[in-house]
């Protein structure tokens, strides 16, 4: 078995885990009190997203004091860091892919080592802590509570490994020499091997050293440590605690210590379970049970499980990028030697009457012109400036911008900084050169990489087979270096004046975005131009409709800090918070959910036009979305069958909804499947690719079958819901949905071979 089949099958196993946990969970459970704990919970979550929250800041402090002084970080950046890493262990395989992704986040500005070994110091604390607190919270359990045999037994194995762990602890911190290089030693020995020395048992000894050091070497900091697991395992009981007693049972402070002490293990224990799903819910009845309270096990279950989702969007909706990013420089004088992708811009000139400071959808087009070159893979940007001081404040904040996009900008004022710029490069090198008022999408610049220049003449890059000139040149660097004749270049393009590809030509995949503005009206034109090229070629007729007022607010928002990722989160809480409302069971609350979901479906495409147009797409975005998307279908179907039952008093329809939740899981399933097999690096292409191969058989199920699938989509069906809340006939869209979700599954089943294709890969366009 290869290492990927190994993976593949820890995989499935870790997740019928924990579906066999969840559904062991479930039949302790009783669909009344799920409801009942929703509600009672509403005063008491918050206060736990508080206590939750302090939880977090203080394994932060935790994790500051693991990096040596001379090393330390911004300790806002470092929560940053903590919280997106912790969200990708919590939604993947295995527990610890946040572990190595802290130490890329960091690696910029903290060296490898350094970081690495911070982390695992962090790691290893917090784990070695945890048992010892575990342990004496095993002791005050045997002697406070109650407790069955079984459960004292329990408790009892746990407060002895706690127990072997300090006195193992307390020998390593004591002691003054190494053990993996022993350990090492005594495998090779015993086994006739290697392992010692090699580069992995060389890097993990010298992160074991540098751990001992910091940990030897400042009693201080063992301290901290200590302090803080004890501090979070205090916040957490706490938590515990507020939801026990907002749904009536009787805890007490020993109960919420020795209800932590057992989730605490079990969260240990099972790691390897994506999202601890069924782990968390089954050690939150099995602790609630142990301590007398079981009533209230499911309410802390779902307290718990709402709570690491609220951390875990907001830790993907503030990723952050990796700090340390190449200092701009203000003139030529301190280039670095060396050939780089390097594009040149022109952002003036006196037959242009539109400044490059003017914005086109919502940003300026000099950073529209940066910003798709970073995009694009230029590591260097000269800029043609010899009127800086009419454009000071832009230069100034083109700067700022090329430090957080990591590429260098470099500013010519004269002849002689502009030709300084280019003696980086040989004669044969070649550049790519944008002119004033033109504006090219980031796919046009990467392909002009592609594009040899001659020694004499420029080569102006084709947005498309019948639109050969786009405004954008390539030159050889030894030509690029006389800034006149570049200039002529350019205008005598411009004087020419070839018509370029409309905005729905580009959305639909036909040309690259290429725009080119002489005065105010190009200007307006542009507008309209890059607006509509930010348009999916899948978009749908209600979908194009939500587009025209999306767009609007997305132009608006791109002036704010607020990223498409951020909104994006922000988007699911609006989808979670109408499929309470749904739950309600009243008409006027029905209308507001359905209401509350149709502005969502709106604003839904504002997160991707923002990543669009401010150049800022990326895999982890489309999957976000995506997460939004799937959670925002069964927030709806879960919200609208509790609301009917309630409305109804007919319990037939948990049947329905149940039906419809089952269907719906096994179509994200399969989606999920087929975005990774069909769209590896480009998962935003998958509607597109599945609705060609679902044609490709062009029978009535396959046709039909494509119409379900956009009449289902977040764009299409808050509009029927609407509709069906206003006449009061919202029980009509659980039947549906119940029928339709199955249908769905069924269908993708069966046209599986077609879906897959011969390729399982689509590559980018």
């Amino acid at each position: 078995m290869n290492g990927a089949t190994s993976r593949a099958a820890i995989r499935v196993v870790a997740l019928a885990l924990g579906v066999t946990l969840f559904i062991v969970a479930l039949c302790f459970s009783d669909v009344q009190t799920v409801l009942e704990s929703g509600r009672r919970l509403g005063v008491a979550l918050p206060f736990a997203l508080v206590f939750s929250g302090l939880c977090h800041l203080t394994r932060t402090w935790a994790w500051a004091a693991c990096f040596p002084r001379r090393q330390q970080v911004r300790f806002l950046h470092l929560a940053r860091v903590r919280l997106s890493a912790e969200a990708f262990s919590y939604l993947t395989i295995g527990g610890v892919a946040g572990e190595p992704l802290k130490v890329v986040l960091l690696s910029n500005s903290v060296g490898g080592p350094h970081a690495t070994s911070a982390v695992a110091l962090d790691r290893l604390a917090y784990m070695v802590g945890t048992m010892i607190i575990v342990g004496v919270g095993a002791v005050f359990a045997m002697i406070a509570l109650p407790l069955t045999p079984g459960w004292f037994q329990v408790f009892r194995a746990f407060a002895i490994a706690a127990g072997a762990v300090t006195v193992f602890t307390i020998q390593v911190v004591l002691s003054r020499g190494s053990y993996v290089p022993r350990l090492l030693r005594r495998i090779d020995d015993a086994l006739g091997t290697s392992l010692g020395a090699g580069r992995a048992a060389r890097f993990a000894a010298e992160i074991e050293r540098q751990v001992l050091d910091l940990v030897r070497g400042n009693p201080r900091r063992l301290l901290v440590l200590m302090g803080a697991t004890a501090a979070s395992y205090f916040f957490t009981a706490l938590e515990g605690w507020v939801i026990l007693r907002a749904v009536d049972a009787p805890i007490t402070a020993t109960g919420a210590f020795a209800i932590e002490t057992l989730s605490r293990v079990m969260t240990f224990a099972s790691a390897l379970i994506p999202a601890n799903l069924g782990a968390l819910e089954a050690s939150s009845v099995a602790a609630a049970t142990a301590v007398g309270v079981a009533g209230g096990g499911v309410a802390l279950a779902l307290a718990r499980r709402l709570r690491g989702l609220f951390w875990a969007g907001v830790g993907l909706a503030i990723y952050p990028r990796p700090l340390g990013a190449p200092a701009p420089h203000d003139s030529v004088d301190t280039i670095i030697r060396g050939a780089e992708p390097m594009l040149l811009y022109l952002p003036t000139d006196s037959s242009v009457s539109v400044p490059p400071s003017a914005r086109l959808a919502g940003l300026a087009i000099a950073e529209r012109v940066l910003r798709a070159t970073a995009r694009a893979g230029y590591s260097r940007l000269v800029v043609w400036a010899p009127e800086a001081a009419g454009q000071a404040s832009l230069m100034r904040r083109l700067l700022k911008i090329a430090g957080t996009l990591r590429i260098r900008l470099d500013v010519a004022t004269v002849p002689r900084e502009w030709a300084a710029a280019l003696e980086s490069t040989s004669a044969a090198d070649d550049v790519t050169i944008v002119g004033a008022g033109t504006v090219a999408s980031t796919a046009l610049l990467a392909s002009a990489r592609a594009i040899a220049a001659e020694a004499g003449r420029s080569v102006d890059v084709a947005a498309g087979p019948e639109w050969p000139e786009s405004g954008v040149l390539r030159m050889t660097a030894d030509d690029a270096r006389d800034c006149e004749r570049v200039a002529r270049e350019l205008a005598a393009r411009r004087d020419r004046a070839l018509p370029l590809p409309s905005g729905v030509e580009v959305a639909n995949k036909l040309a690259m975005l290429a725009i080119r503005i002489v005065n105010g009206a190009d200007l307006a034109a542009a507008e309209h131009t890059i607006r509509r090229a930010s348009y999916k070629d899948t978009d749908s007729m209600s979908a194009r409709f939500n587009r025209r007022i999306s767009l609007p607010i997305s132009v608006a928002l791109i002036r704010t800090p607020l990223t498409a990722n951020q909104l994006s989160v922000i988007l699911v809480a609006i989808g979670f918070y109408s499929g309470w409302l749904f739950s309600r069971g009243h008409y006027w609350t029905g209308v507001l959910a359905a209401f509350l979901s149709l502005a969502a479906s709106v604003l839904d495409g504002c997160d991707g036009e923002i990543a669009r147009l401010k150049y800022q797409e990326s895999k982890l975005g489309c999957w976000i979305e995506t997460f939004g998307d799937y959670s925002y279908y069964l927030a709806i179907f879960v919200g609208l069958t509790i609301g009917v039952v309630r409305q109804t008093h007919v319990d037939a329809f948990y049947w329905f909804g149940g039906i419809a939740l089952v269907g719906t899981l096994l179509s994200f399933a399969i989606l999920i499947f087929l975005r990774s097999r069909i769209t590896t690096d480009n998962p935003e292409k998958l509607s597109a690719v599945m609705q060609t191969r679902f044609l490709s058989e062009p029978t009535l199920l396959s046709r039909l079958m494509v119409q379900v699938s956009v009449a289902a989509t977040r764009a299409g069906m808050p509009y029927g819901i609407m509709g069906f809340a206003l006449v009061n006939a919202l029980p009509g869209i659980v039947v549906l949905a119940a029928i339709g979700a199955n249908v769905y599954w069924i269908s993708l089943a069966a046209k599986m071979r077609p879906l897959l294709g011969r390729s399982e890969a689509v590559t980018a366009a």
